[in-house]
């Protein structure tokens, strides 16, 4: 817990808890912490713990105010000042391990149409799932799956968003914050609330999100594009788009290729 005396709004692990939705309370449960090395990590240690007393958890998120060894994709370090940014991450049981494949975009929609609704507009989506305003990163999503041999698979869905940063407090000038981008988003632990609230729901699986997901992508038909793969693999070409899936294609001087996963540099 915080200590007592801490500035009247200034974030803590009291209000993280009062702000968790009404609609999560008693159906994912909230492990809310001053400072941790990474939430995606500690959520890992909580199922590999639950797994190996034969258990099967309840959904639970871990979020924290600060990161001190915050991940990113590939294992990139992802800085999480204390109190400026939404750390997260969500644990979430799967029956059909299908429903993992196209996890990603459809948590980066949502994680981008609510962005949208912060900042009045502007947030898209550079493949796979960085969120980016004005083409400075605002935030991202990371994916860990856990197929196990019985019982559901298992996603961890971290969400890294720059909230409340001002200029001098932006990791890169390649930045952003959903303050920085001027606008005007709810509180940081209201906001993380919500946040969760709506990847939660998009978790569940939507019709359109394809639709929705290649509205918002920061590519366009005919972009110049290159890429590496998850193999190491360098493709580069032209964008064509998304299949229904959201994985990318492009047309490269050897032909069409899509790409399942990998970055995109630029």
């Amino acid at each position: 817990m915080s200590a007592p005396g801490a500035p009247a709004g200034e974030p803590d692990t009291r209000s993280l808890a009062r702000a968790w939705p009404e609609r999560l309370r008693g159906v994912v449960n909230l492990v809310a912490l001053d400072s941790v090395g990474s939430t995606q990590s500690l959520a890992r240690r909580i199922l590999d713990h639950h797994f190996s007393e034969d258990e099967t958890p309840e959904p639970f998120a871990v979020a924290a105010l600060e990161q001190t060894a915050g991940r990113g994709r590939r294992g990139r370090p992802w800085a999480s000042a204390p109190g400026l940014g939404i750390w997260v991450s969500l644990a979430l049981p799967f029956e059909d391990p299908g429903a993992l494949q196209s996890l990603a975009p459809r948590v980066a929609v949502s994680l981008a149409e609510t962005a949208n609704r912060w900042v009045g507009g502007g947030c898209r989506l550079k493949w796979p799932n960085d969120l980016t305003h004005e083409g400075r990163k605002l935030g991202g999503v990371l994916i860990d799956a856990i197929s196990r041999a019985s019982g559901p698979s298992w996603a961890i869905v971290g969400l890294g968003v720059n909230h409340g940063h001002g200029a001098d407090d932006l990791p890169t000038l390649q930045a952003s914050s959903l303050v920085h981008a001027g606008g005007d988003p709810p509180p940081l632990p209201e906001a993380l609330g919500e946040l969760v609230a709506e990847v939660w729901s998009a978790s569940g699986g939507e019709a359109d999100w394809i639709e929705r997901f290649r509205a918002l992508s920061a590519h366009r038909p005919g972009d110049p594009l290159e890429c590496e793969t998850a193999s190491g693999e360098r493709v580069s070409g032209r964008f064509v788009g998304f299949d229904d899936l959201g994985h990318l294609r492009i047309e490269s001087a050897e032909g069409p290729r899509t790409v399942t996963s990998g970055e995109v540099f630029g």
